[in-house]
This record gives C-alpha cells, structure tokens and sequence, in this order.
C-alpha cells in the first residue's frame, strides 16, 4: 500500500488542513486536538509544501484529489501561508468538492517579507533561520526547535529548494481578487495581527470587497497563529465551521 502524505483523526464532517512553505503539519497538532471532538473528520498533510507537493501544482491537486474524491460530503480547507492560497486555488478550480475555506497568512498580495535572502538561507547559517523565525513568531518563546531544523533541511537540500522557489514564484504572480470574483463558498481569513511575513492589511481589505469573505483577528500573533494563540485560532475556526 503506498504511504500517504497525510495523517486522518476523528469522524464526521471532513476538514483538510495544508502547512506551510517553511513549517508541516505539527503547526496544527493542537487545533485539531481541539477540534475533533466536535464532530469532524481530520486530514493533516504532514510535511511542508515543497516536500509534500513537491513544486508542482499537479501534484497538490493530485493528493488533494484522492482525498476529496472519497468524501461523501464537500470538505473544508483550512490553510496557513502558502498551504492557504493552494487551499484558495483548488476550490476555485473544484468548486462542488470544497463546502468552505479558511486562510491564514497567505501570500498574493504584498509580497512575502522575510526580512532574510532565499541564498542566505540556503547557508544554513544560525543567524539567518534566527531571522527569518524573528519574523514568522511574534512572541520568540513560541519557537519550537525542531522548527528551526526544518527550516536548515528545507533550504539545505537542493531539490526541495528548487521547489520553494517554484512555489514563490507562482505565490508571487497569484491573482487573489480575480479569483475571488468567480466564487460564491464562504472563505474565512483568521490572521495574526503581528504578521510581518504576510500583513494583514491587504486581506482587511478584501474581506470588506468581497461579501463571502470574513476577516478575524488574532491578537499578540504573528504568522502563524496556530501556533502561537491555538486556542484563540481554534474558537475562531469553530466559530466558523459549526451553524
């Protein structure tokens, strides 16, 4: 049986939940343990997007695919960082498999900051993966260590940062407006109001454009405020998913 890039828990209502450029699935341990209780099915892609979906977008819709396909319901996507606007890009091109959407810290509208160069992080160097989690966490403590490690092996092995650059690129080139003028599912953007990788301003604002989106905020959070406020995050995305 081939093995799968995802992790399930629970039964009921089915929830995707994608990571990030730099970080896997372990950003959402604690909210799915929160959530599952409450009647839903979890599927956690378990490394980062370059890993994952290696640098193709057929790829992700690929493994997307084989997961929807076997639900008897429309599913959720929840994403943080790029994992988010894949989240955005596949219900916009699978419209009757996704009931919802929520995005946290996605790129495609100011361009991803990260105060550090793709070839300084590629050095391996401790002061530029130091920088660059000084940007992703608003609160340092927060900063798990193994994430650290993930971040070395990321941009240390060749083919995987080929892929990051891939995906940077297609982040970067992402229409964000028009594609939210084609869909009519309810999209949910929960932010960390201390994002400096992707600010929250832009996104204030397209929650105001577009009628089905919403904009909550997550308080003393950065770009990932799964992470950093899961319980803030959490009640935030029940508050989203249960009627």
């Amino acid at each position: 049986m081939p093995h799968k890039p995802y992790k399930t828990k629970g039964n009921g209502e089915p929830i995707i939940f994608l990571p990030g450029l730099f970080a896997g699935g372990w950003i959402w341990d604690t909210v799915v343990q929160n959530i599952t209780p409450q009647g839903f099915k979890t599927f956690v892609f378990t490394d980062p997007i370059p890993v994952a979906f290696e640098g193709s977008q057929q790829k992700a819709f690929k493994e997307l695919d084989a997961i929807t396909e076997n639900c008897s319901t429309p599913i959720y996507l929840v994403g943080n960082s790029l994992g988010a606007l894949i989240a955005l890009h596949y219900a916009s091109q699978r419209k009757e498999r996704v009931k919802g959407i929520v995005m946290s810290g996605a790129p495609g509208q100011l361009e991803m900051e990260a105060g550090v160069s793709l070839d300084e992080l590629k050095s391996g160097k401790d002061e530029y993966t130091t920088l660059l989690g000084s940007r992703i966490f608003y609160d340092q403590s927060k900063i798990p260590p193994h994430a650290v490690a993930e971040v070395k092996y990321l941009f240390g092995t060749e083919k995987i940062f080929r892929n990051i650059v891939r995906w940077l690129f297609f982040s970067r080139k992402y229409d964000v407006p028009t594609v939210l003028q084609n869909m009519t599912i309810p999209i949910d953007f929960i932010w960390g109001d201390h994002d400096l990788i992707t600010p929250i301003d832009p996104w204030i604002l397209i929650a105001k454009q577009f009628p089905q989106t919403s904009m909550t905020i997550i308080k003393n959070s950065g770009h990932s405020p799964m992470v950093e406020q899961p319980e803030q995050f959490t009640a935030a995305l029940l508050a989203k998913l249960l009627p």
